[in-house]
């Protein structure tokens, strides 16, 4: 994909770098949760909008002479719900920011995790480019601002306005790429798709999140205007002779893509690929600001077929605008035409749809509905029906056009020999238009053969998502036609999510095994963590007696092993391979294959020949010369050990500061790499660094799409005062703690009066003296606010400035300070 326009279309283009892949997607619209609902409704053919009773606007004359609301609006389920602990935000904070932010920081962590994408470990940068629409939920923030403690105008602003929606992502997802905003009325979602496509290709970043959201709290009711965009009745009928307008809706969506290159190199999961964008504007070109252009949409239209080396002859479908209005749909299809008429005078042979008769307008993440609908009909074969559609608009002369309005779901057969490809339009009032050029994903390489065991692994914030997260699994594992090599599950879960405190594991077979284990109809071999303690150190111990003859898997599977233990013998005499050096080379190789899992023991003890081992590891002495000590007794000038090397392993009982393990653990399997892949298992469970790699043996694996997180959500809103009658209640969940005046404190009542200054500010409950403010979802805006009331309470507090806080985080912490003690030590 390149600005680059292409003069000549008559071969396909191949990948010349400047393809994109789409490799993660994520959705809230109304009636699905995530892009599986999603589709399920589309291929359903339901409608997805929500029907309310006729409504006459309040007053003589509403806005524009209007006289009722459209009875009709596509909402999303529970908008104001959101896992603030997940992401550290006070309930507090949570309550000022916008749902409209909320939904869509939930929707980027839930796209990276459909990616595989861990932002904490991927090596690049991860950009972010999205916009959203305007809201009235800061104006209702600021009507009840006094109950919610002191509140200032920068964090309403902040926590609402469109400026802040994708830096608030990489903040809190920890993304170190661009964050751009993109605002382009109802193209703005698309125009981010196109925007960051070019970041990629420009190196500004190797994944980028693009997409909009589009979400209003409390619901909006939109005025019904004679002439207007809105339909009276508040069905849309896009290309229909009935068409007279579209419904309002809510929504997000994200997409993550990938230069395709790497996608393709990396084992990423391509769910379709981006050939080709474009964005333009139709200028002056028009009879007004609002209306649309047949000369602006067909130039964008081409620009992208072009760039995308794309003939127009091989696209069986297009997603359009279709905003069902009067004007707008025929000069849709003109355009259109126009365009593809440059290469071909077939007519009837590309289905067009639009998603807005499904959800309605969903805005500024209107582009990301109708591009996450391409990619899986893309994805699928399917193409969805687009509803409402009986009668042709007699003002559109399809007969005469390429397009077939897709009223029915049906079987996408592309011709032979070329892929399915699809091109997606947005067009924004004041004229920006985009469209863009898919084309179905290429076949994935061939997986590398893989081992006969794996090793699972999940992980969240608490217990209970961490059940949540293995039934989720469990479903999937369930579910017909989402089959996935057990290989490529584990490596998913494996690098491909952010490691949380709470974690378990499990070694199975396949599939099957793993269903078994994850619903409990294998006891003892689903293990947990039991929440994380901080990481300790790992001694491995040789015991010089490890059965050889256990290891004939690791022979067969691990390639490190194999090496280790070859390396070994080839330093004995062939007539000095006895029982002790096998043994030495036995467990060397298992000290080696350790060291390729990423375990960097801290400290190692042997027993008999195990002792030599365990100097070699130690670096107190060569392989050569463990050889010739087993063999003949003769010990060589020793060296500094690299590590400390122990006499023995403690015993049950004793106190030690290091985790110890053998280097083949004994228990229930006979086979070595089930047995070292539990242990594995263990170790990371005890918040150990596991190097995933090292357990595929060097395999290359695929990351699947796979559930993402199970966020834990409460509701936290502001609702609109009454009828303008002042309010009382608070909003739920209820938050903060009534401190009394300074006239009530005593010194000995510092620390609680502080904490509960922590509680006011933060808008919980109640803190704990030792609970950190940050930790508590705390920032720096919020901590100038808790040093000016701490002022209030304690004059001796007027020497301290909010960069005390840094350093003092705790209630604790901050009291001694007030107090002329010594701050604890953190």
């Amino acid at each position: 994909m390149s600005d680059r326009v292409h003069d000549d279309v008559t071969a396909p283009r191949e990948d010349d770098g400047s393809f994109v892949a789409v490799i993660g997607m994520a959705c809230r619209y109304p009636g699905a949760a995530d892009p599986e609902e999603f589709w399920q409704n589309l291929v359903r053919g339901l409608d997805s909008v929500t029907r309310f009773p006729p409504r006459p606007v309040p007053g003589p004359a509403g806005p524009a002479g209007a006289a009722e609301y459209v009875p009709a609006r596509g909402l999303l389920e529970d908008p104001e719900w959101f896992d603030a602990a997940y992401f550290g935000f006070s309930p507090r904070e949570s309550r000022v920011i916008s749902p409209q932010h909320r939904v869509f920081l939930e929707c980027a962590v839930e796209a990276l995790e459909d990616a595989g994408c861990d932002p904490e470990r991927f090596p690049g940068a991860i950009g972010v480019y999205a916009g959203s629409t305007d809201t009235s939920y800061a104006e209702v923030v600021r009507s009840r601002r006094e109950e919610l403690g002191p509140l200032t105008d920068m964090e309403i602003l902040v926590g609402n306005a469109p400026d802040y929606l994708a830096s608030r992502v990489a903040y809190k997802i920890g993304l170190r790429g661009p964050a751009v905003v993109v605002q382009a009325a109802c193209a703005t979602s698309l125009v981010a798709v196109h925007t960051a496509a070019q970041a990629l290709l420009a190196g500004d970043c190797d994944v980028a999140l693009a997409g909009g959201a589009a979400v209003r709290v409390p619901a909006k009711e939109s005025p019904y205007v004679e002439g207007g965009i809105l339909s009276r009745d508040g069905t849309c009928r896009t290309f229909d002779a009935g068409a007279a307008g579209t419904v309002g809706g809510d929504g997000a969506g994200i997409v993550v893509l990938k230069r395709l290159s790497d996608a393709l190199a990396h084992g990423d999961t391509v769910r379709a690929v981006l050939r080709g964008s474009a964005v333009n504007n139709d200028g002056a070109h028009r009879i007004g600001f609002t209306a649309p252009s047949v000369e602006g949409q067909a130039a964008v239209i081409r620009d992208a077929q072009l760039i995308a080396g794309v003939d127009a002859a091989t696209i069986g479908y297009v997603e359009a605008h279709g905003t069902a209005t009067p004007l707008g749909d025929p000069i849709e299809i003109a355009a259109l035409t126009r365009a593809f008429r440059q290469d071909t005078d077939r007519r009837g042979f590309c289905r067009i749809g639009s998603v807005k008769t499904n959800i309605g307008h969903t805005d500024a993440a209107a582009g990301a509905a109708g591009l996450i609908k391409a990619v899986l009909a893309l994805q699928h074969g399917v193409i969805p029906a687009s509803l409402n559609f009986t009668v042709p608009n007699p003002r559109i002369d399809f007969a005469a056009s390429p397009f077939v309005v897709a009223a029915d779901t049906q079987e996408w057969r592309a011709d032979e020999g070329v892929p399915r490809r699809a091109g997606v339009s947005s067009f924004g009032i004041g004229g920006t238009n985009a469209h863009l050029l898919l084309e179905q994903a290429p076949a994935p390489a061939p997986a590398d053969p893989a081992q006969p065991w794996h090793l699972l692994v999940l992980s969240a914030r608490t217990p209970t998502a961490l059940d949540a997260a293995t039934d989720r699994l469990a479903a999937r594992l369930r579910s017909p036609g989402r089959e996935s090599p057990v290989a490529d599950i584990a490596w998913t879960l494996q690098t491909g999510r952010r490691e949380h405190a709470w974690r378990r594991c499990a070694v199975v077979r396949d599939a099957d095994d793993a269903l078994r284990v994850l619903t409990g109809l294998a006891p003892g071999r689903l293990v947990d963590s039991g929440g994380q303690d901080p990481a300790r150190p790992v001694a491995l111990f040789f015991p010089g007696s490890v059965d050889s003859s256990r290891t004939r898997d690791l022979h067969a599977t691990q390639p490190v092993f194999v090496r280790a233990y070859q390396e070994c013998l080839s330093a004995a005499d062939a007539g000095h391979v006895r029982a002790d050096v096998d043994v030495l080379a036995t467990e060397l190789a298992l000290a080696r294959l350790w060291q390729s899992w990423g375990l960097r023991a801290a400290a190692v003890a042997g027993s008999g020949t195990g002792a030599v081992v365990a100097d070699v590891v130690a670096g107190v002495c060569t392989v050569r010369e463990a050889v010739r000590r087993t063999v003949t007794g003769a010990v060589a000038e020793p060296r500094t050990p690299g590590l400390p090397v122990l006499t023995r392993m403690p015993g049950p009982g004793e106190a030690t500061d290091h985790l110890w393990m053998p280097v083949l653990p004994e228990g229930g399997r006979q086979d070595a790499l089930p047995a070292l892949l539990e242990a594995a298992g263990r170790l990371w469970l005890a918040g150990t660094a596991v190097r995933w790699e090292g357990l595929h043996a060097g395999a290359k694996r695929r990351r699947v799409p796979l559930p993402s997180y199970p966020f834990e959500r409460q509701r936290y809103v502001v609702e609109p005062l009454p009828g303008g009658v002042p309010a009382t209640a608070a909003a739920d969940p209820p938050g903060g703690t009534a401190v009394g005046g300074p006239s009530d404190r005593a010194e000995d009542s510092v620390p609680r009066t502080v904490a509960d200054l922590f509680a006011e500010t933060l808008g919980l409950e109640a803190v704990e003296p030792d609970e950190s403010f940050f930790d508590l979802g705390g920032d720096s805006l919020v901590a100038v606010q808790l040093l000016g009331r701490v002022r209030e309470f304690f004059p001796a507090a007027a020497r301290l400035d909010a960069a005390v806080l840094y350093e003092a985080q705790t209630p604790a912490e901050l009291a001694a300070l007030i107090t002329g003690q010594t701050v604890p030590a953190p």
